[in-house]
């Protein structure tokens, strides 16, 4: 499903448009972000950075879609997740 979004290095060349496809890919990208941890908003978008360059739309998305959690500002969290849909073939 979401191969037509990922390019052979493992990045996103596009964010999905449709609903299904966009969780899809952010649960991908939240999967591969280490659990547990409390990240600066620095942190994060160097991790995120990985997967696209427009790190704040991203952010935003992941927590929208409460695969990231941001108790404060500047703050996130990546809470534990099912691992079963961490490659982009999903």
């Amino acid at each position: 499903m979401l191969r037509p979004f990922v390019d052979p290095s493992g990045r996103l060349v596009q964010v999905p448009r449709r609903e299904e496809r966009r969780v899809a890919a952010l649960s991908w990208v939240a999967h591969s972000l280490p659990h547990g941890l409390e990240l600066s908003e620095v942190e994060l978008n160097s991790l995120l950075r990985e997967f696209h360059d427009d790190v704040a739309m991203l952010r935003r998305y992941l927590v929208d879609d409460a695969l990231v959690e941001r108790p404060e500002a500047g703050r996130y969290r990546i809470p534990p997740q099912d691992r079963d849909h961490a490659t982009p073939a999903g």
